[in-house]
């Protein structure tokens, strides 16, 4: 659960980095937007795979569209929430 909610937190700072505008390699994206789709088919019975999901699709689609900046904050937040608590559940 660890490797999880590391790759989670990152996920989520890849969303945030559209607001930024920093340049990060489209090969990066597409894997940790891949890790976030699998990993929302793997677990789909719940929410959060859900919340995955949509923001792995999302994190895609910001490749080639501009997204408003509330709804990558919100993704992003919802997914590093994520992230803490997995790291969290796996040092207790």
């Amino acid at each position: 659960m660890l490797l999880l909610g590391i790759a989670d937190i990152i996920a989520g700072s890849l969303l945030i980095r559209e607001f930024y505008n920093l340049p990060v390699p489209q090969v990066i994206v597409i894997i940790f937007a891949g890790y976030l789709i699998m990993k929302g088919l793997l677990f789909i019975a719940d929410i959060g795979s859900l919340m995955d999901l949509i923001a792995g699709i999302l994190l895609i689609l910001t490749i080639f569209f501009n997204f408003p900046i509330f709804i990558l904050i919100v993704f992003a937040a919802l997914i590093a929430i994520k992230g803490v608590m997995s790291l969290f559940t796996g040092i207790i």
